[in-house]
């Protein structure tokens, strides 16, 4: 029994076992299946069919969100939602559906579980500042223009005014490329991982092929990139290419071969930009103002070109941190002298010699520049005969420069200029035994300026610039009479002077925000004297006579952006100006039913030590746009308002001792000068050739015109012999320069009108009844021409030609005899011109082979001036002949010509 119940139990457990087996296999196939359906659902669920046209991604990934389990993680900063995209997915997975989304994007993605990480190539990365300078290895000088760029992608920056340029970059390796015109180009491989200052230094290239004449920005003649228009670039090197007056180097005449710059004539001092007056042009020595910038009447430039390293002219857009002046700004900058040699160059000319040195007084830490001139045209005067004994003629100029580095963050120079003009002309009477002079004439201008600037860096983002600056300009004349003969208005011997003085505190600030933006602000403060005219004699019985002092205050903040995109880029500059006239001074009032004269003040009022007399101020919105159409090829379009409050007094074409400055008052209102201007440019695919077009419209409100006959000599009110005017000016000019080759040149035209009309509200005042008339210097045609051949290693030969409208000018029609006295009858004013001019002046250039052994160098300049002599006329004078035994008088008409014979000039140049 008991093995029976044993048998049964045994089967009882294997049944048992079996049957927990098949439930543990039920359960394990029905999880399986579970499994997979759930697997299966979930699968399903992740297909993902959409469309969608041109809505935000946002808005896409919150559908695809919605179909799936998925969840999109993003940094708003990196991904711009809200940009347009467009999809079209039928039943496609997350991966499928994600790829062809981002395909044409800089969006990458990466799953993680239920997580899509989106994240940008271009993800911010920490920002960093390479700042610093670039110079030439050879002499230290910091190179003005000079190009940094980053190779690969459309990011750089230029060097500004001291060499000093920065650039911003997201943190990675960078390859650099610095280059500048005449100097071989470098590339540097940086890793920039925190701010950096590196200074680079290039190589000046082999000057053996000599390819370019006058160089316009640091790509040859080329604009295209500049987004101002109407701004050329000289280089010093080209300058000298130019066949010259004497043979002497002259940024003067340089600049009278550019489109849209004028002269009234041959002898006459300063030049005109587009229908501007010469006072017009803000003309600066290292910031300091020239009042005058040439010696001799024009004959030469005031400034040593051998002591230049670089001149912009700014006749079109004109920056904001520039004013006080209507038409144009002429920044000269002067070298700083070489900090690694001691170095020096000049030249041996016909009628006069100059000499330049600089080099280091510590090693790069301090250095100097000394550049002086003086001619010697009275060392001939005694060839000329005994009617010359005892005549000057001579001009002198001296500039001096010292420039302390003192760290990586400052940097200090003082600048200073000296330069006189004198000519002293005595007529000996021959009559008596002693041949002593009977009248003495001496003429005398003299500039002086002198600037202090403080170069600082704040940050690498951060450059300031302070400067103090002092300019004078005085003028004189001085006569010695014996004959006995008293003029109307001064005594038989007499002193005669006048002048301008200024002094200006500037604060320059640039800020570098990024690679494509750059801010510029700050504010000119300037303190005028003026001392318009005084005349003294030491004779008895004569007072002193002249005008009273002046003075005015002019103060200006100013605020630039420049922003540069591929193809757009735009100036932007804001510039407000306050005037006030200052005492103490005395000021007439004047009846306001009748044109101002002496006769008609009815009181005046004295005005105590700065008290202000009158006060003016004014917006002076500044605003240029450049489209690139590609790499060489660019419009532009601007617009500039200036304001000037000091006026150059003058009736006459030259500029003589007897004109006199003023600034704005109770009767002399500011110039206005609105000009808008647009342009094209062009550059050849190998920049062999430029091309240039551009075309401007001028209006001047509130010009100084003078009354027919007016009377300005020691007139105490010379009011009453001016008249305000307005006037306009436009103009097209074309430019044509070949780079490189054995020859190279320019060729410039302008087309040009210049007008301008009285505005008195008493009508018999106008001129010419009110009627526009052509101002003196308004010459419709002129053409320049410049060009350089190689003959060989040795030889090259240069030439210029041009070609000019005469100028208008009043002619005498008659006479007109009252009380038996002869008096001439005018024309309308400028009614007719003289002849039209044309000159053409040619020189060679021979450069020996150097000895390897020595630094020196020389050359010789051989040329004539005014080739085939042509007689340009420069004025028209009539006077009367009389017979006084049967009183007939004859009108006679005399034409003068400053050169009318071919100049022959040879210069000895040497470089040591």
């Amino acid at each position: 029994m008991k093995i029976k119940q044993l048998a049964v139990s045994l089967k009882m457990e294997r049944i048992s076992k079996r049957s927990i087996f098949l439930m543990k296999l039920t359960c394990t196939i029905y999880l399986v299946c579970c499994l997979q359906l759930i697997a299966l659902n979930s699968f399903s669920q992740n297909k993902i069919t959409l469309k969608r046209n041109h809505v935000s991604l946002q808005s896409i990934l919150n559908d695809i969100e919605s179909q799936t389990n998925y969840s999109f993680v993003f940094n708003n900063d990196d991904i711009d939602v809200l940009q347009k995209f467009s999809i079209d997915v039928l039943e496609k997975d997350i991966t499928s559906t994600i790829d062809l989304l981002l395909r044409k994007t800089q969006i990458v993605y990466k799953l993680k579980d239920e997580l899509v990480i989106l994240t940008s190539k271009k993800s911010k990365k920490e920002n960093h500042t390479i700042s610093g300078t670039v110079k030439d290895a050879a002499t230290g000088e910091t190179l003005l223009g000079a190009n940094i760029i980053i190779k690969g992608n459309n990011i750089g920056a230029t060097t500004n005014e001291y060499g000093f340029y920065s650039l911003t970059l997201p943190q990675g390796d960078y390859t650099i490329q610095v280059s500048y015109l005449g100097y071989t180009s470098i590339e540097e491989v940086i890793e920039l991982n925190g701010n950096l200052k590196r200074i680079f230094e290039l190589q000046p290239a082999s000057n053996e092929l000599d390819e370019v004449v006058v160089t316009s920005d640091n790509k040859s003649k080329s604009q295209v990139h500049n987004v101002l228009s109407g701004v050329s670039n000289l280089k010093v090197e080209g300058i000298k290419q130019l066949p010259a007056f004497f043979g002497e180097p002259d940024i003067n005449r340089a600049v009278l071969t550019l489109s849209g710059v004028s002269s009234v004539g041959e002898g006459t001092a300063g030049f005109n930009v587009r229908g501007g007056n010469i006072d017009q042009n803000l003309v600066l020595l290292d910031e300091a103002p020239l009042y005058i910038s040439s010696h001799m009447w024009g004959l030469f430039s005031v400034v040593n070109a051998d002591g230049i390293k670089d001149m912009t002219l700014y006749k079109g857009s004109i920056p904001a941190r520039y004013g006080g002046r209507g038409s144009s700004v002429m920044d000269i900058r002067l070298k700083e002298g070489n900090t690694k040699e001691f170095k020096g160059e000049g030249g041996l000319g016909t009628l006069f010699s100059r000499l330049t040195v600089e080099g280091p007084l510590v090693d790069e830490k301090l250095n100097f520049l000394v550049s002086g001139r003086r001619s010697y045209f009275d060392l001939f005067f005694p060839l000329l005969g005994d009617g010359f004994k005892g005549s000057k003629a001579f001009f002198y100029d001296l500039n001096t420069k010292v420039s302390w580095n003192i760290n990586t963050n400052n940097k200090l120079y003082i600048s200073g200029y000296f330069g006189a003009d004198v000519m002293k002309i005595d007529e000996v009477d021959f009559t008596g035994n002693s041949q002593e002079p009977k009248s003495t004439t001496d003429f005398r201008w003299k500039n002086t300026t002198a600037t202090i600037r403080w170069n600082h860096l704040f940050s690498s983002k951060l450059f300031m610039n302070l400067s103090a600056i002092y300019s004078s300009y005085t003028y004189g004349l001085i006569t010695k009479n014996s004959d006995g003969i008293v003029e109307v208005k001064t005594p038989r011997s007499f002193k005669w002077s006048s002048g301008v003085e200024n002094w200006i505190l500037k604060p320059d600030f640039t800020f570098y925000t990024n690679p494509n933006t750059k801010m510029r602000f700050g504010i000119n403060s300037t303190f005028y004297k003026f001392n318009p005219a005084e005349l003294s004699s030491v004779e008895e019985g004569f007072n002193p006579a002249g005008f009273n002092p002046e003075r005015g205050l002019e103060i200006a903040p100013y605020y630039e952006i420049e922003k540069n995109w591929t193809k757009w880029s735009f100036n932007l500059g804001l510039r407000y100006s306050w005037f006030g006239n200052m005492g103490p001074n005395e000021v007439a009032f004047y009846n306001p039913d009748f044109p101002l004269a002496v006769d008609t003040i009815e009181d005046t009022k004295e005005y105590k030590g700065g008290d202000i007399i009158k006060s003016y101020s004014g917006f002076e919105p500044r605003f240029s746009l450049k489209y690139n159409l590609n790499n060489r090829k660019s419009f532009k379009i601007g617009y500039n308002r200036n304001f000037q409050y000091i006026h150059l007094i003058s009736n006459t074409a030259a500029v003589l001792p007897f004109d006199i400055w003023k600034p704005s008052g109770t009767y002399i209102k500011p110039l206005e000068v609105n000009q808008i201007s647009g342009g094209y440019n062009y550059d050849t695919p190998n920049k062999r050739y430029n091309m240039s077009i551009e075309a401007y419209y001028k209006t001047f409100k509130n010009f100084v015109e003078y009354k027919n006959g007016a009377d300005l000599f020691l007139n105490k009110n010379i009011e009453t012999q001016l008249l305000p005017a307005k006037g306009y000016a436009y103009g097209l000019e074309f430019g044509f320069y070949k780079n490189r080759g054995k020859l190279t040149g320019n060729l410039n035209y302008t087309y040009s009108v210049t007008k301008r009309r009285t505005i008195s509200e008493f009508n018999t005042e106008n001129i010419n009844n009110g009627r526009y008339y052509p101002s003196n210097h308004d010459r419709p045609h002129l053409l320049n021409f410049t060009a350089k051949y190689k003959l060989g290693k040795k030889w090259d030969l240069g030439t210029f030609f041009t070609y000019q409208t005469g100028r208008p000018i009043t002619v005498v029609t008659g006479r007109l005899n009252l009380d038996d006295e002869p008096y001439l009858t005018y024309s309308d004013r400028n009614a007719f011109r003289v002849r039209d001019t044309h000159r053409m002046d040619i020189s060679f250039t021979y450069k020996p082979k150097g000895n390897p052994d020595t630094k020196w160098q020389s050359s010789w300049s051989f040329g004539v001036y005014n080739v085939y002599g042509r007689k340009n006329v420069f004025s028209q004078h009539a006077s009367f002949t009389n017979d006084y035994e049967i009183r007939n008088y004859r009108l006679q008409t005399f034409e003068f010509s400053v050169f009318a014979a071919p100049v022959p000039f040879v210069t000895y140049n040497f470089k040591f």
